[in-house]
C-alpha cells in the first residue's frame, strides 16, 4: 500500500473517530447540527432569497407579517393589491363619434382623423371597477404608458385625465394631463403618488393629511374613469391625432407582506435575515481564522525563542490586551471609513492577544520535550522544529480556539452595525437592528422586525460555543476521563 493512500486511511479514520466521538457529546453534536443549518443558510440564502435585501416599496412601510392574519385586529388587512388594466378591461362608456377605438395587445389606441375645416371638441371615455374590501390603506399609486402622435395639426391639442371615484360617486382627478405634441412616455411612465403634495393640493386635500384613507374611506366598488378630449382649433382639412395607451397600472401597497414584514422603507425584513446569515459566516470565519493564526505564529515565536524576543511580543500583546477593544475600534471604524472587510481586519488584529498567551504557555511546555531535545540532536533547524513538531500538537487547541472565537467577532460586528459604523452595503443582523433602532421599532414595540436577527445572533453564537466546548472536550482527554 502506497503511503498516499495509507495517509488518506489514517484521515479518514480520524474523521470517522471524531464523529463518533462527537455523536456521543450530545451538546456539542446539537451545536455542529446548528453549525451546519446556519453553513447552508449562508450558502443558499441569497438564492432563495424572494428580493433583494435593498429593493425598496415592495409594500407599505412597516408591514406586518403576512401570517398575521391569523389575528382578529389583523384579518382586514389589506395585502399588495395591483390592478394591470389592459385594452380589453377598458369598458367604454362614451364617444362622440369622430374618434375609432383599437384594442389590441399591444395597448388602446385612439385615433382621431379630421376630414373638414370646422373645429370642435371630441371625446371618449372608459372605465375600469374594482372592488377594495379592507381597511383604509395608507397610500396607493397609479403608473400610466403612452404615446400621442399629432400631425398637421398646430393649434390642436388633446386633453388626457384620469379620474378614481368611490362608493359613493365622488371624482378625484388623478392624471390632468395636456398634450399640444408628439410626446412619448413609455419608457420612462408617468407615475402619480398619493404622497404628492401637488396631488394634495389639487384635489383641496390637507397637505400633510394622507390622501389614501380620505378616498378608500369605505369598502365597497371603487372606478377609474380615463377621459380623452381632443379640441380640434386648425380651420384646415386634413390632419391626424392618435394617442396610444400602452398599460395602466394602479397599486395599492399592502399593510400585511412576506414571512417578517417590511421595514420603513418597504424592504422586505425576511429577505435581509436570509442574507445575514452569509455576512455573519464571512465576519465569524475569517476574523476568528486571521486571529488565532497571529496568535498561533507570535504564541509559538515567543514561547520557542524565549529571551528578548519573548520579553518584547509579551509586551506587546500585554499592551493590546488591556485596551478596550469595542472603543477603539468604533474610533478606528470612524476614521477609515465603513467597510466590512477592513472592520474583519480590525476585529482580527485587536482579539488575538488571549490565544498567543496561551500558545506561549503550551510552547514553552513543549519547548523542553525530549522529542524536540532530540530533533535538535540531529541538526534540526528551527524552522523545522516549529512546523513538524510544534505546531502540530497545537492543532486542537487551534480548532477548539476557532470555533470559541467566531461567536466574539460575530457579535463586534454586530454591535459596530447597530452602533450605525457598519457597512451600509451589507444587510447584516446588526444592520437591521440599527435600523430598527432608527425607525422608532422598539419603542413601537415591532417585534417581528427585532427579535428574528436578535435570535439569529444569539442562536449562531450559542452553536459556536456549544461545538467549541465539545471539541475542547475531545482533544482534551483530562475533560474526558472527568466524564
Amino acid at each position: 500500500m502506497s503511503v498516499k493512500r495509507l495517509r488518506k486511511r489514517q484521515i479518514i479514520a480520524s474523521f470517522l473517530n471524531f464523529m463518533c466521538q462527537l455523536k456521543r457529546n450530545k451538546v456539542g453534536m446539537a451545536g455542529f447540527l446548528l453549525l451546519l443549518f446556519y453553513l447552508i443558510l449562508g450558502l443558499i440564502g441569497p438564492y432563495i432569497s424572494p428580493h433583494d435585501p435593498f429593493e425598496m416599496r415592495l409594500a407599505e412601510g412597516y408591514a406586518v407579517p403576512d401570517w398575521f392574519v391569523i389575528f382578529p385586529q389583523f384579518k382586514d388587512y389589506p395585502p399588495n393589491i395591483i390592478h394591470n388594466v389592459t385594452a380589453n378591461d377598458w369598458q367604454l362608456v362614451e364617444n362622440s363619434g369622430q374618434i375609432s377605438i383599437e384594442r389590441a395587445n399591444e395597448g388602446l389606441l385612439i385615433e382621431y382623423e379630421k376630414t373638414s375645416e370646422l373645429s370642435g371638441k371630441e371625446h371618449v371615455s372608459f372605465t375600469y371597477k374594482f372592488d377594495y374590501r379592507f381597511v383604509p390603506p395608507k397610500t396607493f399609486y397609479l403608473r400610466l404608458r403612452y404615446s400621442a402622435t399629432i400631425r398637421d395639426l398646430h393649434s390642436s391639442y388633446l386633453k388626457l385625465r384620469v379620474y378614481l371615484e368611490d362608493t359613493q360617486g365622488k371624482r378625484y382627478l388623478l392624471v390632468d394631463k395636456k398634450i399640444a405634441r408628439d410626446e412619448v412616455t413609455m419608457t420612462t411612465p408617468l407615475i402619480v403618488d398619493s404622497r404628492d403634495v401637488t396631488l394634495k393640493l389639487r384635489l383641496g386635500v390637507d397637505p400633510f393629511a394622507d390622501l389614501a384613507p380620505i378616498i378608500f374611506k369605505e369598502k365597497g366598488e371603487y372606478v377609474l374613469r380615463l377621459d380623452i378630449t381632443i379640441i380640434d382649433r386648425d380651420e384646415v382639412e386634413g390632419g391626424y391625432i392618435s394617442l396610444a395607451l400602452k398599460d395602466l397600472v394602479f397599486g395599492i401597497p399592502g399593510l400585511r407582506y412576506g414571512l417578517l414584514g417590511t421595514d420603513n422603507n418597504g424592504s422586505d425584513l425576511f429577505s435581509q435575515l436570509l442574507y445575514g446569515a452569509r455576512i455573519s459566516m464571512i465576519v465569524g470565519i475569517l476574523a476568528s481564522s486571521i486571529s488565532v493564526l497571529l496568535g498561533l505564529v507570535v504564541g509559538v515565536i515567543a514561547g520557542y525563542e524565549g529571551g528578548i524576543m519573548d520579553q518584547t511580543l509579551l509586551f506587546i500583546t500585554d499592551t493590546l490586551y488591556f485596551m478596550p477593544i469595542l472603543p477603539l475600534l468604533i474610533a478606528l471604524s470612524v476614521f477609515y471609513g465603513k467597510n466590512i472587510y477592513l472592520q474583519i481586519l480590525l476585529i482580527a488584529s485587536l482579539s488575538w492577544m488571549a490565544f498567543a498567551r496561551t500558545v506561549r504557555s503550551y510552547t514553552l511546555s513543549l519547548r523542553q520535550s525530549l522529542f524536540v531535545e532530540a530533533a535538535k540532536a540531529v541538526g534540526a533547524s528551527d524552522i523545522y522544529i516549529i512546523i513538524k513538531h510544534i505546531i502540530p500538537q497545537l492543532i486542537p487547541l487551534v480548532y477548539v480556539q476557532l470555533a470559541l472565537s467566531v461567536p466574539g467577532a460575530v457579535l463586534l460586528e454586530a454591535s459596530l452595525s447597530f452602533l450605525g459604523l457598519g457597512d451600509p452595503r451589507v444587510p447584516s443582523w446588526g444592520r437591521m437592528l440599527y435600523k430598527a433602532e432608527l425607525a422608532g421599532a422598539f419603542p413601537r414595540l415591532i417585534w417581528w422586525w427585532i427579535l428574528p436577527p436578535g435570535l439569529m445572533l444569539t442562536v449562531f453564537a450559542l452553536s459556536f460555543i456549544l461545538f467549541g466546548y465539545a471539541l475542547d472536550e475531545i482533544f482534551n482527554p483530562r475533560l474526558r476521563a472527568r466524564r
